[in-house]
């Protein structure tokens, strides 16, 4: 009946450790719904750099931003760019593909992606001007510029409409003040979107987005030490102290920096879900090694365990997938989205803690890549919107209580990311 059956759980029951511990298998099969970006696929996991010493980073809490240089050396910062700004012109889809690919080698990876790409590049590209778009987005193709996405602050997290981050009105610009804090890139970044109000009183309405580079006066970056997760990723704090921005450098319309960020996270969403639901698949692959290691048949406890991971993976996988086409069409996704990335963030976590179940009822000792995806699932069940603010949302959407309201400026669909 295989290995499962004989173990309490107790220390006395368990043995030692192997000497080779399931990891990742190098070229996983390409799920079905991301096969027309199989290659992307293969080139992600062809790029040794993104695996090396990662366990060791993740442990010792140091980033690899040396693996972002590899990525933008293979075109990913650029992925979904148009050609016509140096970038790949490829779709959501593919997008999708490479950050579940991402995220399971590291979360810290697809954030980097989600980040840069998601968030800033694919704002400038929907809202910026002609001269914003010409200047910044071959740049950030390239990777020559790093860029991150300045909205958090110490008391304003999901209630965007609370920063304190001020925007003063001065000769031909704005004097920012204010601290954002748990920014992905901070420290490596050259460009960062500033999100900061004309008036408090305002709220939502006051919010304005604002293109700075690291050279501008008065801005300033440390690290976040101490974080839980995603502890190969670059994490810190972004301080503005009577930093200048012109007015060529509002990203958007004065006043429509919420709408702005709004829709920009809705990219966050999208990749943060997909790197997920990389978890997910990754988690069930260890476990599914290790039982084939020791004979287990999945007739006991640990295959229904297992059985659990590929129906979670799968039904998540396929709401992504739904995403995925409605942004590729062109089409609102706003409820799509968010529910794709809440089920991600759940399917991502209860794999990683069933994998970790298995794994420890034979074995008293830690499995470094688990415990490292465990403490990355953690996060994205938390940022991007907590799971119980996606729950909330999901059910008012259900309710006809919350309606989708279109930006402005349309997302771009594949067709225009292709050109």
């Amino acid at each position: 009946m295989g290995c499962w059956h004989w173990s309490d759980g107790s220390r006395a029951s368990r043995r030692a450790a192997p000497r080779t511990m399931p990891t990742m298998t190098t070229y996983p099969p390409v799920p079905e719904v991301w096969k027309p970006a199989a290659d992307l696929v293969a080139q992600v996991y062809a790029l040794e750099p993104l695996r090396a010493d990662i366990d060791a980073r993740f442990a010792a809490g140091l980033d690899n931003v040396a693996a972002v240089d590899v990525m933008a050396e293979a075109g990913l910062l650029g992925l979904t760019l148009p050609r016509r700004y140096g970038g790949q012109g490829r779709d959501y889809t593919a997008l999708a593909a490479v950050c579940e690919a991402l995220g399971s080698i590291d979360t810290a990876h697809q954030i980097a992606l989600t980040v840069h790409l998601g968030l800033v590049a694919m704002a400038i590209l929907q809202w910026g001007s002609d001269e914003q778009r010409t200047h910044w987005l071959p740049l950030l193709a390239r990777g020559e510029v790093l860029a991150t996405f300045g909205l958090t602050e110490p008391g304003a997290g999901s209630d965007v409409g609370a920063l304190r981050a001020s925007a003063r009105r001065v000769a031909g610009g704005y004097l920012l003040n204010g601290e954002k804090t748990w920014i992905s890139g901070a420290n490596h970044a050259g460009l960062f979107i500033i999100f900061a109000t004309i008036d408090p009183t305002l709220r939502h309405r006051g919010i304005t987005a604002f293109l700075v580079p690291r050279s501008a006066e008065g801005l300033s970056t440390s690290v976040l030490h101490g974080k839980f997760g995603v502890r190969a990723g670059d994490t810190g704090s972004v301080i503005c102290s009577d930093v200048f921005v012109p007015d060529t450098q509002v990203l958007g319309e004065v006043g429509e920096g919420f709408a702005l960020a709004l829709a920009a996270l809705g990219n966050g969403l999208f990749t943060v879900g997909a790197g997920a639901l990389g978890i997910a698949a990754e988690t069930r692959r260890i476990a599914a090694a290790f039982m084939r290691s020791c004979g287990d048949d999945g007739r006991g406890w640990a295959g229904g365990l297992l059985a659990r991971m590929v129906v979670r993976e799968e039904a998540a996988r396929l709401l992504l997938a739904r995403a995925a086409a409605l942004k590729d069409a062109g089409r609102p996704n706003t409820v799509e989205t968010g529910r794709a990335k809440w089920q991600c963030a759940e399917a991502g976590l209860a794999n990683a803690v069933a994998a970790l179940d298995i794994w420890q009822a034979r074995y008293a000792v830690e499995h470094p890549a688990l415990l490292r995806h465990w403490a990355n699932a953690k996060g994205a069940v938390i940022y991007g919107g907590t799971s119980e603010i996606h729950q909330t949302m999901q059910a008012a959407y259900a309710l006809g209580d919350r309606v989708e309201r279109l930006p402005r400026r349309p997302a771009p669909s594949a067709a225009d990311l292709a050109e």
